[in-house]
């Protein structure tokens, strides 16, 4: 009789044990990520190597939003608006890293843009009263059991931005740099991920009106800094940590290590940390400071003036913005000028022959002639130091007849390390610690 009891115990407890296993969530959510071309792949016999110039337009309308931004102004209730610094994806066209998620009850599979400059996960939905062309199966509210509309009276509401008189619907718009934008009313669903894991109620914009944005991807997962992002929404489970990597640009495979993950694990050794910083300007991206840059082994000492890579506060002008969505780097002017000669220098005495003119936007472009590509280090405050495989910043154009230094200048006082430069590297956007860190290697 206490054999028998003591096995019941045990058969309850393993039962219990096994059922708070199988509600508890996992320690990290991770999200498989691809490039764009490998799902929209260019045309055939395109030069991979000269799609990034092709996409200079599109690039910098992304980069006029996110300069914008830090003009933005809340003058009243009719102009509190919702303003996010994306590029209009043209097809095959555009540097965008995708992140495939399932939406709702039964879930839809959405292919989202990764943005760490926006605070929103939107998507197209029906009914569309204007959506543009994508290429996965439109979402339909009615389809999904977990689906509920928010009211203008919830606290979810954030911020508030009109009403639909005839259902009392909180809506949204998002106003984009290059005159695009999305429409609708804000809701909660479930968003499934890879190995089904499911977080429940999380909040979404359902758009009806979207104006030439994004064309061939479903919407935006927004995991910037402020409420609605998904970062901040899983927070709660995952921490105020996420992490990605994003992989070689130039594969065309649809089985990508690119990864994007909530929640914290164990840090490789080899990962430098700078300070993350805020910019009251500017408070959903994630800002660090640069302290300089070397080449081939050699600190570059003077031409610039370091000053212009240092946030300040006050005005919202100078740091370094640490961003997905752009594709192409860009450095304060005289910065840029500093690194390109040092560079040019080095390219010069190893035997590689500057053209006479840019190709694109790229001003430094060179005949290898069979030379070693100079090294680059970027020098973060804190001691971070970052050296960059050449491909991340030295990019084949015409066939790979050229190489160019992908690297832009800017007078405007935001200068960013886009997704070029950190292709490969374990990028950790860590808000609790305060820090970005960059681990190589990192897919």
């Amino acid at each position: 009789h206490k054999r028998a009891v003591s096995t019941l115990v045990l058969l309850l407890l393993l039962f219990f044990s096994a059922s708070t296993n199988a509600t508890r969530p996992p320690a990290t959510l991770r999200i498989p990520v691809v490039h764009r071309d490998a799902v929209f792949p260019p045309p055939p016999g395109a030069s991979r190597g000269s799609l990034l110039s092709r996409r200079a337009a599109a690039d910098a309308a992304r980069y006029a939003a996110l300069k914008a931004s830090l003009c933005l102004r809340r003058s009243s209730a009719h102009d509190d608006r919702l303003h996010s610094p994306v590029m209009s994806g043209l097809p095959f066209d555009s540097g965008e890293y995708f992140a495939s998620i399932g939406v709702g009850t039964p879930s839809t599979t959405a292919l989202l843009v990764i943005d760490t400059g926006s605070d929103l996960i939107w998507l197209q939905c029906k009914p569309c009263r204007r959506c543009h062309r994508q290429m996965s199966l439109l979402y339909d509210p009615k389809d999904s059991s977990t689906y509920r509309q928010i009211p203008c009276s919830s606290p979810r509401c954030f911020p508030r931005q009109g009403c639909d008189s005839s259902t009392g619907a909180c809506g949204y718009t998002m106003v984009y740099g290059d005159g695009s934008g999305s429409r609708g009313n804000l809701a909660t669903d479930r968003l499934v991920f890879s190995n089904d894991t499911s977080v429940d109620s999380i909040v979404i914009g359902c758009g009806h009106d979207n104006e030439e944005l994004f064309d061939s991807s479903a919407g935006v997962l927004g995991v910037g800094r402020g409420t609605g992002s998904l970062a901040t929404q899983v927070a709660p489970t995952y921490g105020r940590y996420f992490a990605y990597c994003l992989g070689d640009r130039t594969s065309v495979a649809r089985s990508s290590a690119s990864y994007l993950a909530f929640g914290r694990t164990p840090e490789p050794p080899s990962t430098a940390f700078t300070p993350l910083l805020s910019n009251p300007r500017r408070p959903n991206l994630y800002y660090v400071n640069m302290a300089g840059f070397s080449v081939g082994g050699e600190r570059v000492a003077g031409g610039f003036c370091s000053s212009g890579l240092w946030l300040d506060p006050a005005n919202g002008r100078g740091g370094v913005v640490v961003d997905s969505g752009t594709s192409i780097s860009r450095l304060p002017r005289d910065a840029y000028a500093a690194l390109r000669d040092a560079f040019d220098a080095r390219a010069a005495a190893a035997g590689m022959r500057r053209l006479a003119r840019g190709i694109s936007v790229f001003d430094a472009c060179y005949e290898l002639r069979g030379a070693s590509v100079p090294a680059v280090t970027l020098h973060f405050a804190g001691g971070a130091d970052v050296a960059l495989p050449p491909e991340n910043y030295f990019i084949p154009e015409q066939g790979g007849r050229y190489h160019c230094l992908a690297l832009e200048a800017t007078d405007d006082g935001l200068s960013v390390v886009g997704n070029v430069l950190q292709q490969g590297f374990r990028v950790v956007f860590d808000v609790e610690k305060e820090r970005v860190g960059f681990a190589p290697n990192g897919c």
